[in-house]
């Protein structure tokens, strides 16, 4: 197989107590990084740079943070994601989501028929417990059948999982031209995930357990994921 890309987080979602939000800190972080703000009842804000969104107010008596994949991007590459992922561990709080990727260099298509061939019954194993399947799927101009295959869409499982042609994506939303791209995306969301700061950090073990081996065969030597580690996680200094 073509060798892959990196593993990066591309969704983080975290929720603290209103009276301990760490607004202020995180706040100057953002602008900072030159994330414009706006705010409406100056209550919600949201920090917009590019397409890169994140969202801090308030959700069913907690207070959210919410960083797009885009924001997760576009801190990493300011510098600014390993001090963000420290001010948010800095107080109480929960990892209510938690996405991490990996771009392979290869058709879309080919990884979307993979696998639907390889789950006929409609359903995989994410960890220890079974999800459904399904697909979503439109016809590319060179013919060929492409889209994304979900596994627990629309359900309240802790963890789910898509496959997606990312170049097929990127053209239909942007026009932007790629070559060749799968990506293979997790997630493990709600406040028993099991996920934690670090996982936002060094999202490689928490992918790798949840993707290996029923998407990927993980690699020599990766990373073992365990759960609820080091929830007051602090960047390495």
């Amino acid at each position: 197989m073509t060798q892959p890309h990196r593993v990066i987080c591309d969704w983080l979602d975290v929720t603290f107590s209103p009276d301990e939000a760490p607004f202020p800190t995180v706040n100057r972080l953002l602008l900072d990084a030159g994330f414009d703000a706006e705010s409406s009842d100056r209550s919600t804000f949201v920090y917009r740079l590019g397409r890169a969104t994140v969202m801090f107010g308030p959700s069913r008596g907690a207070m959210r943070a919410s960083f797009s994949g885009s924001a997760c991007a576009a801190l990493r590459d300011h510098g600014s994601w390993s001090d963000l992922l420290s001010e948010l561990s800095s107080v109480p709080h929960r990892v209510t989501r938690v996405d991490a990727a990996l771009d392979l260099s290869i058709d879309g298509a080919d990884m979307v028929a993979l696998m639907r061939q390889r789950y006929p019954s409609g359903q995989v194993n994410l960890g220890r417990k079974a999800v459904n399947t399904s697909v979503v799927l439109s016809v590319r101009p060179d013919g060929r059948e492409t889209g994304t295959w979900y596994a627990g869409r629309l359900t309240k499982a802790r963890y789910t999982a898509r496959v997606y042609d990312k170049a097929w994506e990127a053209l239909q939303k942007r026009g932007e031209m790629l070559p060749p791209r799968t990506r293979i995306e997790v997630t493990a969301k709600g406040g028993d995930s099991g996920a934690t700061l670090r996982d936002a950090a060094e999202p490689a073990a928490l992918f790798w357990h949840l993707a290996s081996p029923a998407l990927l065969d993980a690699p020599e030597g990766y990373p073992v994921w365990t759960p609820n580690r080091d929830l007051g996680w602090v960047a390495p200094t």
